[in-house]
């Protein structure tokens, strides 16, 4: 925008600067031929009246007015037979038709304007008259080089002034532009800030009065948005710690139940304690998304603390396999660790990775279904590393690719989950400024990339 404003204000003071600029240079072209005319009229006049006058050395006058001028001079009589000459002779067409019309007493042609450029000669002629009559005329080709250099040092001078004047008014308009659009710019910081969920400074209230309404506008909107934003997180979080201790308490009454129930009675009370296991992990699931979002948030707005520890990544893989072989065993899955180079390790701390690969493999156990094999692999890139998890079975649909990390999203046969995992997963991540992705795997199935820093680049 800011651009686009300084275009069209030099344009505009370009246009201002012609419309100075060109009448000055023509006035002062106009002013050099008329003092060049106005000088060549004088020596016409005082040579008109020494041919007038009889027995006057008219060639020796001539002569002296050629080597002062450099110019052609020839007198004739009223006959047209020359009198005296230098430089000129009546052969030349041009010549005697300026002859012819001095001897007619014709009007004299006004003068052309002089250029930088004209280079020519322009004859100028005044009749010769003794006691009021017309006895001959005087001719002069006039050299115009020397005016037309003046000329061009006057526009060269009214050139540098433009471009002077040009240059200032440019910086005038960007530090007018930059004075205007300097409120704008802070909104489109503070845009991008809560486009990214960044807590940043308010924008500066500053500029014209209808740019500082419209800054104090944002600014009390950005406030209520953020404030609306952690109050819902807030919300979040206590609700589902709040609700853990009626749950608990209902989950320990229900326990007692149970040899009560009837026979008849069991079916309705294995449903009600399947949806109280249910509702408990969707709390635990919930608490730890708020503990998440905490600390991607506290990133964000740059709070976040450097972390001391750093975790081997191989160790924690083959820590994690070991955990969840009974599971695979029991249905029928493999689960295999590659590492392309071992030994890396990242600035994350143990429970973090931990919970960062049991999201994953969780999901692939559970969904990958019966004889399949796992892969838990790491890849090294400049300063980052690679953490994935791939499985060769049915995967996802392209169109719900996009969708898997996206809370409380399930898939159309998901019948137990919470839709949580790989969100929470995706805030872990960020809060350490990683990034996850899923993506169809090589095998067939799904694959869950994990983007970390490598632990040498973080402590950079």
């Amino acid at each position: 925008m800011g651009l686009r404003v300084r275009v069209v204000l030099v344009v505009l003071l370009l246009l201002a600067v012609a419309a100075l600029a060109v009448p000055l240079a023509l006035s002062l072209a106009d002013r050099r031929t008329a003092a060049l005319a106005a000088e060549r009229d004088r020596q016409l006049a005082a040579l008109a009246d020494a041919a007038a006058m009889p027995d006057t050395p008219l060639q020796r006058q001539v002569d002296r007015y050629y080597e002062v001028y450099r110019e052609g001079v020839l007198i004739v009589d009223g006959d047209g037979r020359p009198r005296a000459a230098r430089g000129l002779s009546d052969s030349e067409p041009a010549v005697a038709t300026a002859v012819g019309r001095a001897l007619v007493d014709a009007p004299a042609s006004r003068w052309t304007r002089i250029l930088p450029w004209s280079r020519q000669h322009v004859l100028t002629t005044a009749g010769v008259r003794h006691d009021g009559e017309l006895v001959g005329a005087v001719v002069v080709a006039v050299d115009t080089s020397v005016a037309a250099r003046g000329v061009a040092g006057g526009w060269l001078w009214v050139t540098v002034g433009c471009l002077s004047l040009l240059v200032l008014a440019v910086l005038v308009a960007r530090a007018l532009t930059r004075w205007v659009l300097r409120p704008v710019d802070g909104l489109e910081r503070a845009v991008a800030e809560m486009t990214e969920g960044v807590a940043g400074l308010p924008a500066d209230v500053a500029g014209p009065p209808e740019l500082r309404h419209f800054t104090s506008a944002f600014n009390t909107m950005a406030q209520a948005v953020r404030a609306s934003l952690e109050r819902q997180r807030r919300l979040v979080a206590d609700a589902s710690h709040q609700l853990r201790n009626p749950l608990a308490a209902v989950r320990l009454r229900a326990d007692t139940l149970e040899d009560h129930v009837v026979e008849a009675g069991r079916s309705t009370y294995g449903s009600m304690t399947a949806e109280l296991d249910r509702l408990e992990n969707l709390l635990q699931q919930l608490l730890r998304l708020a503990r998440a979002e905490e600390v991607s948030g506290s990133r964000r707005v740059g709070l976040s603390t450097a972390v001391a520890e750093s975790s081997d990544l191989d160790d924690v893989i083959e820590q994690r396999i070991a955990f969840w072989q009974p599971v695979a065993d029991a249905q029928h899955q493999q689960l295999r660790h590659r590492s392309h180079r071992r030994g890396l390790t990242v600035p994350l701390a143990r429970h973090d990775v931990e919970q960062l690969l049991d999201v994953a493999v969780d999901n692939a156990l559970r969904y990958a279904g019966p004889d399949t094999t796992i892969t838990v692999a790491t890849a090294p890139a400049d300063t980052t590393v690679e953490l994935y998890v791939s499985d060769d079975g049915p995967g996802l649909p392209d169109e719900d690719l996009t969708r898997a990390a996206a809370r409380f999203w399930r898939g159309r046969d998901d019948k137990d989950g919470t839709g949580l995992g790989l969100a929470i997963a995706g805030e872990i991540a960020a809060g350490h400024g990683g990034t996850i992705a899923v993506e169809r795997a090589p095998e067939g199935g799904l694959l869950v990339r994990y983007t970390l820093p490598a632990a040498s680049a973080a402590t950079c």
